[in-house]
């Protein structure tokens, strides 16, 4: 169980050696991200850029081979399973609770526990989930994060401000600063838990000042930011190589608030804990699956397997040999091509991303997810925030929070956008808050499935 001490000691120092703490840890995982392995890792994803399909794909069916090679050799849960042919198409669809529930088993006999690196992931399920890697894995992970920030223009030690769910002051602690700087990577550390309405100022003023090359993190927390400077016509004197999120799903209207805000373009990353997918726009906003990193497979509502189309994603790790994952459900649904973009690459991306699968609401046979209901609120200028909660088959509840023009013709407008979706056989029930915090971890959830499962 982790230790709550080191946050303890943390939260209990004055400021001034508040940043010297993320300082120290900030060399210390600089250390452990980009030395090792990075190096060549990210000289081979440079390399591989110029590579045609025909040969990305014969790379990532050579590192499939391996995976499946080591996996039978090495793994008990897949030694267990009697696989004599080694191809993927023999493998079962693996669940989330299997691994949870026999981690141990998923674990390669080359490596000994102990040196490995315990990563734990709740997902937007809240089910909690621990993936082992080595530390060789966790250095080329992060090439891919370089290899990435190159769309950006964007080197390590170049300015970057973060917005993520670490834990920079107390919640409770509402005075300024609300950051805290990492010398090192020259990186400044944003709380996402003071984002309310009188702090917001500090953070835009904070960011003139600092003029980071990129600003990264949870997409609604920058969102924040972006609506404070839209409705206060502020002109940034700042203007970044470009906006990097990950780990939330936003609308197509959000992403345009972002870019207008800050006078650049949004690069948005798609991965999990678990070391199975990398995938990340370029400069055309296309969502390239690296095929070096993991590969993603379609499970159709028949129960097909395909490489395009919509459905569940089933996803293969390239990379994590240490805990291999194959064809796991990795909860998420959407739509993958293989397409040849502008910026020149023929790969595939991934068109559409609904969200998780647990992530939408139910209505009869309707399982309508998240990005489909985020539409009810994009035309609504008076809503700064919105959740939809299921607790149980024929009703949902609505929290909202918003401004004081807001009316009764907005909350019309949004009941007819549910109703349009879901149908006149569910209850829509409206609740409204001052504010809708994040979940823990400092990410936002807008909708909170408990019914179905």
């Amino acid at each position: 169980m982790k230790s709550h001490l080191p946050e303890t000691l943390y939260k209990q120092s004055p400021k001034w050696a508040q940043n010297i703490l993320v300082t120290m840890m900030g060399f210390l995982e600089h250390s452990r991200r980009y030395h090792g392995c990075f190096g060549k890792q990210l000289e081979q994803l440079r390399a591989n850029k110029k590579n045609c399909f025909k040969e990305q794909e014969s790379h990532t069916e050579a590192a499939l081979q391996r995976i499946i090679n080591e996996a039978l050799l090495y793994v008990p849960y897949y030694r267990s399973l009697g696989i004599n042919e080694k191809s993927i198409n023999e493998f079962p669809i693996l669940d989330r609770s299997t691994v949870a529930d026999q981690t141990n088993l998923f674990l390669s006999e080359k490596y000994n526990k102990k040196e490995l690196l315990t990563l734990f992931t709740g997902g937007s399920t809240g089910s909690p989930l621990k993936v082992y890697i080595s530390r060789c894995i966790r250095q080329r992970t992060y090439a891919f994060w370089a290899n990435f920030y190159d769309e950006m223009n964007f080197k390590i030690g170049d300015k970057k401000a973060s917005f993520v769910g670490r834990l920079v002051q107390d919640p409770q602690d509402d005075t300024p600063p609300f950051w805290r700087y990492n010398l090192l990577d020259k990186q400044l550390i944003f709380s996402s838990y003071h984002l309310t309405p009188k702090n917001i100022d500090y953070y835009v003023k904070k960011l003139n000042s600092f003029k980071p090359t990129i600003i990264e993190g949870y997409p609604n927390s920058i969102i924040r930011i972006a609506e404070y400077i839209k409705s206060k016509n502020i002109e940034l004197s700042f203007t970044p190589n470009g906006l990097s999120t990950s780990s939330e799903n936003f609308t197509n209207a959000q992403r345009q608030l972002l870019e207008e805000a800050f006078k650049t373009r949004v690069f948005d990353q798609y991965g999990s804990a678990e070391s199975v997918v990398f995938a990340s726009d370029c400069k055309y906003g296309e969502k390239h699956i690296a095929p070096e990193y993991g590969l993603i497979e379609i499970l159709g509502s028949d129960g097909s397997i395909t490489r395009e189309g919509e459905g569940e994603f089933l996803a293969t790790t390239l990379i994590n040999d240490a805990m291999p994952l194959i064809r796991y459900r990795i909860g998420d649904i959407g739509k993958i091509q293989k397409k040849t973009c502008k910026c020149g690459k023929e790969s595939y991306v991934i068109e559409k991303l609904f969200g998780k699968s647990g992530a939408v609401v139910v209505s009869g046979e309707k399982k309508v997810p998240t990005a489909a209901l985020a539409i009810a609120f994009e035309y609504v200028e008076n809503i700064k925030k919105s959740q939809i909660v299921q607790n149980q088959p024929n009703k949902i509840e609505v929290y909202l929070s918003v401004n004081s023009k807001f009316n009764k013709e907005n909350e019309e407008f949004v009941l007819w956008e549910l109703r349009k979706m879901l149908g006149d056989s569910i209850d829509i029930v409206f609740f409204y808050k001052d504010d809708i915090p994040p979940l823990p971890n400092g990410k936002y959830q807008m909708v909170i499935q408990n019914y179905y499962k």
